[in-house]
C-alpha cells in the first residue's frame, strides 16, 4: 500500500467487474482507487480461485480453523485500515459476518468504512460508529445490506440483542460488529474474527513533538483469524497475491 504503486490497464480494470463476485466496485474507475487497492492483474487462475470462493455456501463449510491460521498485520495509518477493510470487501456476500474486537479507538469504524465504501462502490459514503444506534445499514442492492454494529453500550443479555434481529441479518446480509463479546452464544461458527491493537509506542513521536495519544501518529496491530474455509482461502489468495506483502508481520 505504501511502497509499490501499480499502472492499471482498462482491460484489468473491466476484467475486474466480472470478476469480483458481484461486488460494485466503481471505485477502479478512479485512479486513487486502483492505486490505494493495488489490483495487480487478472489471471485466469484468479478466477477460478474467486468462482470457488463465490460457489462456498453450496458446499459444507467446516466451522473451525483447523489449520489454525492466522495473520497478523501492521497498519500504518488509517487509510491503510481503510484500504485492507477495502480489499476484504472484495467478493463479501449474504450471510458473511466479520467480527471486529480490540483497542478502544483502534480503528475499527476506519475498516468498518473502509469495507462499505468498497463493497457499495460509494467513494465518498458518509460512515460514522453506530455507538448510540446500535446499527447502521448501507444498501448494495434490492436483496442484500451491510449491517454495520456496534455493541459497546450493551450488557450481552440475549434481550438486548432481539432488535438487532441477528438471525436473519446473519443469513441473509452481511455484517460488521463491533465488541462482539456482547454477542455470547450467538457467535457463527463461520466468520472472520478482526482485533486491533495501538502500539505502545511509536518511532521519533517525541522528537517530531507528536503526542503519543495521537491516533494518526500511532500503527495499529491487526490479526485476522479466519473460521471456515471460505475466510481461510481469501486471506490465503490476499496473501499469495502480495496485497498484504509490505505490512505482514513476520513469524
Amino acid at each position: 500500500f505504501i511502497s509499490s504503486i501499480r499502472t492499471i490497464h482498462s482491460y484489468h480494470v473491466n476484467s475486474s467487474k466480472n470478476l469480483l463476485m458481484g461486488c460494485s466496485w466503481q471505485n477502479y474507475q478512479n485512479k486513487k482507487y486502483h492505486d490505494r487497492y493495488r489490483v495487480q492483474r487478472v489471471t485466469h487462475q484468479r478466477q477460478i480461485l474467486f468462482s470457488s470462493i463465490n460457489d462456498e455456501s453450496s458446499k459444507p463449510d467446516s466451522s473451525t480453523n483447523s489449520n489454525n491460521y492466522y495473520l497478523e498485520l501492521f497498519v500504518p495509518t488509517p487509510e491503510d485500515m481503510e484500504d485492507i477493510g477495502g480489499l476484504l470487501s472484495v467478493g463479501s456476500k449474504g450471510g458473511d459476518v466479520i467480527l471486529l474486537d480490540g483497542d478502544l479507538g483502534a480503528g475499527k469504524t476506519c475498516f468498518s468504512r473502509g469495507f462499505i465504501r468498497g463493497r457499495t462502490g460509494v467513494e465518498d459514503e458518509r460512515v460514522t460508529s453506530p455507538t448510540y444506534l446500535l446499527s447502521n445499514s448501507y444498501v448494495i442492492d434490492e436483496d442484500i445490506k451491510i449491517y454495520h454494529m456496534d455493541l459497546y453500550r450493551l450488557s450481552g443479555t440475549e434481550e438486548d440483542l432481539i432488535p438487532l434481529n441477528l438471525d436473519n441479518v446473519f443469513t441473509k446480509d452481511i455484517s460488521l460488529i463491533e465488541w462482539p463479546s456482547r454477542l455470547g452464544n450467538k457467535k457463527p461458527s463461520v466468520r472472520l474474527d478482526v482485533t486491533l491493537t495501538i502500539n505502545d509506542s511509536t518511532n521519533d513521536n517525541e522528537d517530531d513533538g507528536i503526542e503519543s495519544a495521537d491516533m494518526d501518529s500511532q500503527c495499529r496491530r491487526m490479526k485476522l483469524e479466519p473460521y471456515g474455509e471460505r475466510w481461510i482461502e481469501h486471506l490465503q489468495f490476499l496473501v499469495s497475491e502480495g496485497y498484504f506483502e509490505d505490512l505482514i508481520v513476520e513469524d
